[in-house]
């Protein structure tokens, strides 16, 4: 059995999308996926498929602009999962291939800690992508972990640093695998809530143009439309809790 973990908010696209790409997974054992939801409204769940249960939880205060709640809904997920879980990180506004879960599951029965170097973002908003040279650490969209990394994980939580997947990966040196392949995407630029990571902030200075989506769709194929269609603004939030186009 396999556990997911994905902290969540306001990101009502980034998460129908992300239900779409869990939808299909070939992984054919069961699955429980634990979703931290801190935001005012939670968010909508049409997921249903057999084998998988859902877990919601609802950590309160809820998140408001400005705040980085990552590392608390994270502990909040793990507080639920048990110390023998078989856990993967699935960030709400990334794209995952249909062969993920069984490929990361392989994995994991040979490690503690697993994940997929080099990672590659795509920004839908300014359309600039960039493949990044990390082979020491997988960011925390493609990293899956069991064991002592589950408490390695929890510890680098409450330190709260503000890079959780770098300290991990610098923390826990026994039994890690990182892998390559191009199973997953970090997709920035969504509408909602914002990000942290450099991806969300990547200009021309920081990656290449994709002007017509060439590259998108020679990274995910078909998918590319799905985010391509998407460009409609990123949402702020008002002091009234009502969100504005830009």
């Amino acid at each position: 059995m396999l556990t997911l973990l994905t902290a969540t908010g306001n990101r009502p696209d980034a998460w129908s999308m992300c239900q779409r790409w869990m939808m299909r997974q070939t992984y054919t054992g069961k699955v429980r996926w634990v979703i931290v939801d801190d935001g005012r409204e939670a968010q909508p769940i049409w997921f249903e498929r057999d084998g998988w249960t859902l877990d919601v939880i609802r950590p309160t205060p809820f998140w408001r602009l400005g705040e980085n709640t990552q590392a608390r809904n994270l502990l909040a997920g793990l507080d639920a999962i048990g110390a023998d879980a078989w856990v993967v990180v699935i960030e709400d506004d990334d794209w995952y291939a249909p062969e993920w879960l069984a490929h990361v599951k392989d994995k994991l029965c040979k490690t503690e800690l697993a994940g997929e170097h080099s990672a590659r973002y795509y920004n839908v908003q300014t359309r600039v992508y960039q493949q990044l040279r990390n082979v020491q650490h997988a960011s925390l969209c493609s990293t899956a972990l069991r064991g002592r990394a589950l408490e390695t994980l929890r510890e680098v939580c409450m330190s709260r640093p503000t890079f959780i997947d770098l300290e991990l990966w610098r923390r826990h040196q026994p039994l890690v695998k990182l892998f390559e392949g191009q199973r997953v995407l970090g997709i920035k630029g969504l509408s909602g809530r914002g990000g942290i990571g450099m991806g969300h902030r990547m200009d021309m200075s920081r990656g290449q143009v994709d002007s017509d989506g060439k590259v998108l769709r020679q990274w995910i194929g078909m998918d590319a439309d799905a985010y391509l269609r998407r460009q409609s603004g990123t949402l702020h939030e008002t002091a009234s809790g009502s969100v504005n186009l830009p």
